[in-house]
């Protein structure tokens, strides 16, 4: 079955189902950092919304009725770099990893960062998401400096679009 692209508020059924999926992934890897029930919960009340228009916009993936992945890029912020879009809030269903899926979400955010005038992506990662790590490498972001203080990231990303 085909897997579609749509942009969607964040706070919708989709992506409130897309980010409580990526909520409980997270906790799910790190127990002894995400506690749950309560971390998922506390994790979708931090800023809702910093990925609707017009502050940024969030894309799930559809198979059918389910949604198997999502990604957020936001298009300002207190810790985005002037002149950047930070991406956010990747995720992909294990069932359906290895499909592209990803690459899809984060080639489409590229394409709107264009679209929108921004000149740079960035991103952080946590040590143990290996499989993002290899996909933002393969898709020509770089290691850098850290833009932000997020106490899950061992990682910080940048790709010029220009």
């Amino acid at each position: 079955m085909e897997i579609v692209l749509a942009a969607v508020r964040p706070d919708s059924p989709d992506g409130l189902t897309a980010l409580r999926a990526y909520a409980g992934e997270l906790a799910r890897r790190w127990p002894e950092k995400a506690p749950e029930p309560s971390w998922s919960e506390d994790f979708l009340a931090d800023d809702p919304l910093a990925f609707a228009p017009p502050l940024g916009v969030f894309v799930v993936a559809k198979q059918g009725d389910r949604v198997v992945g999502c990604a957020g890029l936001r298009f300002e912020g207190a810790d985005v770099p002037p002149g950047a879009g930070e991406i956010k809030r990747m995720w992909v269903d294990p069932g359906t990893r290895g499909h592209g899926v990803g690459r899809r979400l984060l080639a489409h955010l590229t394409d709107l960062a264009r679209e929108t005038g921004l000149r740079r992506l960035v991103l952080d990662t946590a040590d143990d998401l290996t499989e993002a790590r290899a996909l933002y490498a393969s898709e020509g972001f770089v290691e850098t400096e850290p833009y932000n203080a997020n106490p899950y990231a061992h990682h910080w990303f940048s790709r010029d679009l220009w």
